[in-house]
């Protein structure tokens, strides 16, 4: 009996000195680093807006910008909070978003990748007649 309870003991002292030697790493969350040859790539993500509307005021809210079934675009989901995608060239960090009618009004503008957490964008929305929204915008991850 003294054998076997010396000898889970040992098991015991033993198990707990090689659990508690292991620790958990924590790896900094980082931006995930593009390896697609696909240019739209460095745009495609979920962006927090912070714009300014020249009609409203200050908004924030969440855009998600996606690839295109066509390989010029890439298309802004929510912007302005339609709920239509509004398409994008780009070329290079720059793109445009040509003017195109979404849900009755016409909307056009153009950003810049500034870095990989960082588009600077001014688009311009018009509902008709003298109304026009003017907005400055800055989207971050």
């Amino acid at each position: 009996m003294k054998k076997l309870f010396s000898f889970a003991f040992a098991t015991i002292l033993f198990g707990t000195l090689i659990l508690s030697s292991c620790s958990k790493t924590d790896d900094p969350t980082a931006t995930p680093t593009t390896t697609s040859s696909d240019p739209r790539a460095r745009f495609v993500a979920t962006w927090y807006i912070t714009e300014h509307s020249s009609v409203s005021g200050n908004a924030t809210y969440y855009d998600t910008i996606s690839d295109s079934s066509n390989t010029s675009y890439i298309l802004h989901k929510f912007l302005y909070g339609f709920h239509t995608a509004i398409k994008a060239t780009y070329s290079g960090n720059n793109f445009t978003i040509p003017s195109q009618i979404i849900q009755g009004t016409t909307v056009s503008g153009s950003g810049v990748l500034v870095n990989s957490n960082r588009i600077n964008m001014n688009y311009l929305v018009w509902s008709g007649g003298g109304n026009y929204d003017t907005l400055t915008t800055v989207l971050t991850k």
